[in-house]
């Protein structure tokens, strides 16, 4: 889907960006560690296109709104808003790849542990270094980490590349410093003629142990977001209802605005920060095998 959406952008906007491919270079190493298999032209002429479509329809929407309640009028604001909406989808493209990495990275250490004591136990079967990777892509519960060794393996089996010439693309395409460091390890234990297996136990061992050092910071964390949670929905709302209903008596609020303040707030308010916390929570999280 992503492939034939950017060759379609790259159609219809292509020759108009190329010129410019200079600017966005920044871009070029960050799409293969985000797992966004497109070129670089491919991915300039899917942000151009995108914002020139999303400014356009949005120009469109709004300026039929808006002239309808302000007039000509409206029809300046909804080129302004349509601007804005086009810039912010470009910025959006521009700063993607950068969050996926992270992202990405993030997955691959939480799973990294666990998946460098399954290839420390191939290894120590007599199992050959492409034949790991290959059952190591073979396990979809390792999710990022599964795609990786895939490719490795990929390398390797489909176009022929020998196995420290993969492990060395790989180190290179790989989103997580750690894993990358563990690619470059087994690079040169295969190069040296160590052993495989004592080298996988060591890095587990030492992966395992900073999995732990981050357990036990997360834990710290949640007490705190606990605490926060308690204070800010809990005993606010409880304060907010309170507050609302005395300052009515100081107002000219009628009660049903009060009431319809109140519910808002409670039905609307309370899950939107409840979400948040959610959402705050499970980005801190270490995620493990799923």
């Amino acid at each position: 889907m992503l492939e034939e959406y950017s060759d379609f952008c790259y159609d219809q906007v292509g020759a108009y960006v190329l010129p410019y491919m200079d600017s966005f270079e920044g871009i070029r190493p960050q799409l293969p560690r985000a797992g966004i298999d497109v070129s670089l032209p491919e991915y300039v002429s899917m942000m151009a296109f995108s914002a020139l479509v999303g400014s356009a329809g949005s120009f469109v929407i709004l300026s039929v709104i808006l002239l309808i309640s302000a007039g000509l009028a409206g029809i300046f604001m909804a080129m302004a808003f349509s601007i804005v909406i086009g810039g912010a989808m470009g910025v959006g493209f521009y700063v993607y790849p950068s969050l996926q990495v992270k992202n990405r990275a993030s997955r691959i250490e939480d799973n990294l542990p666990f998946a460098t004591m399954y290839l420390a136990t191939l290894a120590g079967t007599g199992t050959s270094v492409p034949m790991i990777f290959n059952n190591l892509g073979d396990a979809d519960e390792y999710g990022e980490l599964a795609e990786e060794a895939n490719k490795i393996y990929r390398d390797i089996d489909s176009f022929g590349m020998d196995l420290s010439k993969a492990l060395q693309r790989g180190a290179e395409r790989s989103p997580s410093d750690d894993f990358k460091e563990l690619l470059w390890g087994m690079d040169h234990v295969l190069t040296t003629g160590g052993s495989m297996r004592e080298f996988l136990d060591q890095r587990a061992a030492s992966y395992m142990d900073d999995y732990r050092r981050r357990i036990e910071e997360f834990s710290d964390q949640l007490s705190l977001l606990v605490e926060m949670y308690i204070t800010l929905v809990v005993v606010g709302s409880i304060i907010f209802t309170s507050m609302s209903i005395v300052m009515s008596t100081f107002t000219n609020f009628a009660p049903e605005t009060i009431v319809f303040i109140q519910t808002v707030a409670i039905f609307l308010g309370l899950p939107v920060i409840s979400m948040m916390f959610v959402v705050m929570i499970d980005g801190i999280s270490p995620g493990g095998i799923d």
